[in-house]
């Protein structure tokens, strides 16, 4: 038997049987389920890793790895994402001065000989590109400050460089001592999914760079991000929200796969309540507790692979005749209705055309529900009316709307922490960095050969 898992979703396949698996925490509106563990109620969470209060990044401290399995493994979230970082790169980043004309504010972009002799010798585009990908993904960004070697006699003091944080290895603590853990004093760096015994030993705790007193540590990490409405610490990104949706897109291929493979045909498709997966996992923790074991999450996965073995054996073959699953049906009142977390195995029609209409239907829908979540219109993202393209002007309209809406307050974010050293180093030029955007034409302003540069 082979499982090809998705998330929580599943396809099974043995020799003369396959199915569809899912799991839903709402029966009355499945395709927007979301699991009890994803509570956003992380703030409260707290772990320790010697005189450190860890505050997680997620309810198992590993949000930035599910957002990239999610979104990775997606044929249209990358894509989506690369644009977005597209349209605000533009022509990259500059150095400008703000200043007002006739009442308006006017960038003047600027040549500066100095700063950028600073900037270039230490690659300073790359970790840029880096900042806006963090920032498009997760909506904030990991940034670590090196001082120069002059600052300790005061004879050079200055930022010497600047280097990018992957996000999934940087977390905000507070030591045990601090008065206030709602203000995290330090970001410990280490690789947080303990994929080796050296992880906790090898992690590194630096004190978050504080613009007020830029020279206080030889080394600080800084994080830049996107405060989430009643959210203390990380930003929750709005692709959050659109995750099971992008999951369930994903998982159409994987149908098409078991469909078109040794010319297996689903027969059932089969839905299970998160209730009784959160039953079982209650029950595996107390098990664990009673042996003085640690409990890990792929025990759930691994009694969950039990489970639908026995699935597929009561499913398969004639000589099952007379074999029966048994399971409970837990009923809750939610406000005036009345709603059934029970088991539902439910026959698939050999239609197969109609099958997989309907999965393309479910896939069309998820590509608008993620296109909504990034903020990226549709003629943008290449997601338009099936069978039809989306028109010059409309994405014309679309990119200017991008351009006039969307583009403050991502750059000042990504590039909080350089201009923070610009400031810092050269703090009478008054300029900063921005990322240079060259003005859109109509298209009845543009002439046959710009439009086409083969004519």
């Amino acid at each position: 038997m082979e499982i090809e898992f998705t998330g929580k979703n599943a396809i099974v396949h043995a020799d003369n049987i396959a199915f569809s698996y899912e799991v839903t925490n709402n029966p009355r509106d499945f395709e927007l389920y979301r699991g009890t563990k994803d509570s956003l109620e992380w703030d409260h969470q707290r772990y320790f890793v010697g005189e450190y209060i860890i505050h997680p990044y997620g309810d198992a401290n590993n949000l930035p790895t599910i957002i990239k399995d999610v979104v990775l493994n997606n044929h249209l979230a990358p894509g989506s994402l690369n644009k977005q970082a597209n349209m605000l790169w533009g022509k990259g980043p500059k150095l400008y001065k703000e200043t007002f004309k006739d009442g308006e504010l006017v960038y003047e972009w600027q040549e500066d000989k100095e700063i950028q002799a600073w900037l270039d010798s230490w690659d300073y585009e790359d970790y840029c590109l880096r900042c806006v990908v963090d920032f498009n993904y997760l909506k904030g960004v990991f940034t670590k400050f090196y001082l120069r070697r002059g600052n300790r006699d005061g004879s050079n003091k200055g930022i010497a460089k600047l280097e990018h944080v992957l996000p999934d290895t940087a977390r905000l603590a507070s030591h045990i001592t601090d008065k206030d853990i709602k203000d995290p004093s330090h970001i410990i760096i280490t690789d947080w999914a303990f994929k080796n015994v050296d992880s906790i030993l090898k992690s590194k705790a630096y004190y978050k760079f504080d613009p007020l007193k830029p020279f206080a540590h030889k080394n600080a990490v800084f994080y830049s991000n996107m405060y989430t409405f009643c959210t203390e610490y990380y930003s929750i990104p709005e692709i959050y929200g659109a995750l099971e949706w992008i999951k369930q897109s994903t998982a159409v291929p994987l149908i098409f796969k078991a469909l078109s493979e040794n010319s297996i045909n689903l027969k059932y498709h089969i839905q299970s309540p998160q209730y009784f997966w959160d039953v079982a996992e209650s029950k595996i923790k107390d098990a664990c507790t009673l042996k003085g074991e640690n409990y890990q999450d792929s025990m759930l996965l691994e009694y969950q692979k039990k489970y639908l073995q026995k699935i597929t054996s009561v499913l398969s073959g004639a000589e099952n005749v007379g074999k029966f699953l048994h399971t409970t049906l837990k009923l809750e009142v939610d406000g005036t209705n009345l709603l059934e977390h029970g088991w539902k195995i439910e026959k698939i029609d050999q239609n197969v055309k109609d099958f997989i209409e309907a999965q393309i239907k479910v896939s069309e829908r998820a590509d608008h529900v993620l296109t909504g979540s990034l903020g990226v219109h549709s003629a943008l993202a290449n997601v338009g009316q099936q069978g039809k393209s989306d028109s010059g002007s409309e994405q014309y309209q679309a990119l200017n709307g991008y351009l006039a809406t969307s583009v403050d307050i991502p750059e000042m974010i990504a590039l909080k922490a350089i201009n923070y050293a610009i400031k810092v180093n050269f703090p009478n030029k008054k300029l900063k960095l921005g990322f240079y955007h060259l003005g859109t034409k109509k298209m009845e302003d543009t002439t046959p050969k710009e439009r086409n540069p083969q004519l």
